[in-house]
């Protein structure tokens, strides 16, 4: 409650979010556990910003968008992840 009335609530959650990531992932496209990193993720707009370490990697994860999302907002309460954006392929 302290951290809703202070406006601290959306950046404890993406926190969880980051915090969760590799979790989510494993869930949903566990072929990408340890291949995909999560960076970043604004609450207030519900994008999260990710980085694949090999082009085919962000490929298959936007095919497996909806999913990752899904999993996303089940996993971490009131996240309300609403896209992903896959950034450019950096190596891990």
């Amino acid at each position: 409650m302290m951290m809703t009335e202070r406006g601290m609530a959306a950046p404890a959650i993406a926190g969880s979010v980051l915090a969760e990531f590799d979790t989510i992932l494993a869930a949903v496209v566990p072929e990408l556990a340890g291949r995909v990193q999560a960076v970043a993720f604004d609450a207030e707009i519900g994008r999260l910003d990710v980085v694949p370490d090999l082009p085919a990697a962000g490929a298959q994860l936007r095919w497996r968008a909806p999913k990752l999302v899904a999993a996303a907002n089940e996993r971490v309460r009131g996240a309300n992840v609403r896209t992903r954006y896959v950034l450019a392929p950096a190596p891990a």
